[in-house]
């Protein structure tokens, strides 16, 4: 593993900014789905809330000259955001870090585990081979103590090389 790898898959960092110091390039966010659900017993385990609350689910790619370096899918209790960041977050295609700062949120994110993986099936979202190597890794963005928001990101390991 090469240590840019290391670096995508353990950082407790702004995705966003590390992407952007490493292409010299604005990141874009595109949201391929945005929906309002109920918890399951597991989302609901993952972010410690009862379940049947509400919960966004969204599922953005991140991009830089139309080519998609990160694919992430993120669960956050409607019940724990305040106002402006719900907006920003429900209707703009923002980075998250990006709309934290924006609003002087101050967290912090705790890794819950990282693997890497066979694209597979997710392959034609990055243009690679199916058998190509994504890193994955699964994060908390804390808050006051809760998890605002679990986030898995999926980044195409040659893309990084």
């Amino acid at each position: 593993m090469k240590p840019i790898h290391k670096i995508l898959l353990h950082t407790d960092g702004s995705i966003t900014k590390i992407l952007e110091a490493i292409t010299g390039k604005d990141v874009e966010v595109e949201t391929v789905k945005q929906d309002i659900i109920k918890a399951d017993k597991k989302i609901a385990e993952i972010l410690k809330v009862e379940e049947g609350i509400d919960v966004n689910y969204r599922i953005v790619n991140l991009k830089i000259d139309n080519d998609v370096l990160v694919h992430a899918i993120s669960y956050t209790p409607i019940i724990r955001l305040e106002r402006d960041f719900k907006d920003d977050l429900m209707k703009a295609d923002i980075p998250i870090g990006k709309i934290m700062r924006k609003y002087k949120i101050e967290a912090r994110r705790e890794i819950n585990w990282t693997k890497t993986k066979r694209a597979g099936e997710m392959a034609e979202i990055f243009g690679i081979g199916e058998e190509d190597v994504l890193l994955v890794r699964n994060y908390n963005i804390i808050h006051k103590g809760e998890i605002l928001i679990n986030i898995t990101e999926y980044f195409p390991a040659k893309k990084f090389e």
